[in-house]
């Protein structure tokens, strides 16, 4: 009877490996009900932990919730937080906002419309030469004529037209969404040292430059966003960054925490697995998911594993041996005499996952799947995907 043993990655512990062991279980038992499944959960005795109890963290003053000029404590941290990840955010906002009586939109006979003026006066923003100059001179050019695209055709900024929304209530508004817009597309393009992305301070005068170009009178840093953000974030902001970097820091602690550990002395984490596989009776195919992967590498680099087939999914020990990292087998050697067959199956949407067949040639089979999930999730998206479970039983006896 075969044995499938499931090594689990980085962070994972008890609550976390028993449901994906049961899910593994039912979908392999389904399909081959002669199958054993067991688990090597070594994060329990051998993962990481904070000794002190998180006691390194710095801790900031929990009783300070307002600035000294009156604004919600971190609330501007807390816009481009949002901002960057969805440059839309407050228009969104503004395009919902309650109005007193009397603003927005309606009939006016004899004046343009306010949608209509804000349509027009963004369409001599985005046809700038001036404008278009100082996104150039921020290193942001390139993505200036593409942001004002996205903008203007955004959904949000077509409500603020149809809602009537002043051009002057909407204008700070409208250039932070591009700017953030712009500086999203600049990342994701991995610009280097872009002093925009990085300097806070000149991000701010950037903005104080763009609308001071375009006619406006600079509002403050926040912008729209300090008038009415600030209900919207009450609540939101005491001890903020304490609370994000607990949450930040706890979570770590467990992912590269365990890396960590390993890296400095896995000798009791490869015995752990070792031991686990010694006390099946074979044929053992070991399912090793992430750094599991990387455990089960050099595991099996050192010592004779023939009788054993070798599954890893979404693995970096590829780029660890390209690196030179592992510990079991240096860059440019060989997979040894004795390794056990293997598999390698990733996603490509996996930042976590390689490929290893062009390092070792025969010696792996690569095998891609798609989990049909973006990164990060798709990491851990692997068992509920047939794809994954066809190509384990492809080396099961």
């Amino acid at each position: 009877m075969t044995a499938v043993l499931f090594v689990h990655g980085t962070g994972v512990r008890a609550e976390s490996f028993d449901a994906t062991l049961e899910v593994m279980s039912r979908a392999l038992l389904a399909r081959r009900p002669d199958l054993t499944v067991e688990g090597s959960f070594w994060g329990d005795l051998h993962g990481s932990s904070l000794f002190a109890h998180g006691a390194s963290i710095p801790v900031a003053d929990g009783t300070r919730d307002v600035d000294a000029d009156g604004a919600p404590g971190d609330v501007d941290i807390i816009v481009w937080e949002t901002l960057q990840d969805d440059p839309l955010f407050e228009l969104r906002l503004l395009a919902t906002a309650d109005r007193p009586q009397g603003q927005g939109g309606g009939f006016h006979p004899g004046r343009q419309s306010q949608g209509r003026d804000l349509e027009e006066r963004y369409r001599r923003f985005a046809t700038s030469d001036t404008v278009e100059a100082l996104f150039r001179e921020a290193g942001l050019g390139g993505e200036f004529a593409p942001s004002c695209r996205t903008v203007a055709a955004s959904q949000p900024f077509g409500e603020l037209e149809v809602n009537g929304v002043a051009a002057l209530e909407a204008w700070p508004t409208v250039v932070r969404a591009t700017v953030a817009e712009a500086v999203r597309r600049t990342e994701l393009a991995d610009a280097p040292g872009l002093r925009v992305v990085y300097d806070r301070g000149f991000l701010e005068e950037f903005l104080r430059t763009v609308l001071a170009a375009t006619g406006e009178e600079y509002r403050g840093a926040l912008g729209w966003a300090q008038q009415r953000l600030g209900t919207f974030f009450a609540g939101r902001t005491t001890s903020y960054v304490s609370r994000r970097r607990e949450t930040f820091t706890e979570s770590a602690s467990l992912v590269a925490g365990d890396i960590l550990v390993y890296q400095r002395d896995g000798a009791a984490i490869r015995q752990f697995v070792g031991d686990c596989i010694s006390r099946l009776e074979p044929p053992v195919v070991v399912v090793a998911h992430s750094l599991g992967g990387i455990i089960c590498t050099d595991l099996f680099a050192t010592t004779d594993s023939s009788d054993v087939h070798l599954v890893t999914v979404g693995t970096a020990a590829p780029l660890f041996w390209e690196l030179d990292a592992l510990w079991g087998l240096r860059a440019g050697a060989p997979l040894p005499a004795g390794f056990p067959t293997w598999v390698n199956i990733y996603d490509q949407r996996d930042f976590l996952a390689y490929v290893a067949s062009p390092l070792f040639g025969d010696g792996v089979r690569d095998i891609r799947v798609d989990n049909g999930q973006p990164f990060p999730r798709c990491h851990s998206a692997y068992w509920w995907n047939s794809q994954c479970w066809d190509a384990v039983l492809s080396v099961c006896p």
